[in-house]
């Protein structure tokens, strides 16, 4: 199974101090913890991988279950554990 990256994020809107604190697997998941993050205002950035063979620049929401979608959920460098500590309450 390859994996294609549907979004891309922009190396001047993502700085190199971010760091992967979830992968969300479903949409559940990235709701939980989306929702997590903006309810204690914790700024996140998601990166969205697709796991079909589709052309990467087809656009995909979440809400499309034709295609599974992963999730990478990075934050500040200095927001790391608060966010980890975020997670573990939601799971």
């Amino acid at each position: 199974m390859q994996i294609k990256e549907v979004k891309l994020l922009s190396l001047f809107n993502f700085p190199f101090n971010k760091v992967l604190v979830y992968t969300a697997l479903n949409n559940d998941d990235y709701f939980k913890v989306a929702y997590a993050f903006q309810k204690e205002g914790l700024y996140y950035k998601v990166k969205m991988k697709s796991l079909d063979n589709s052309p990467s620049l087809q656009n995909f929401s979440v809400s499309n279950d034709r295609a599974p979608v992963i999730y990478d959920f990075y934050v500040k460098k200095e927001d790391q554990h608060k966010a980890e500590l975020m997670i573990s309450t939601v799971r």
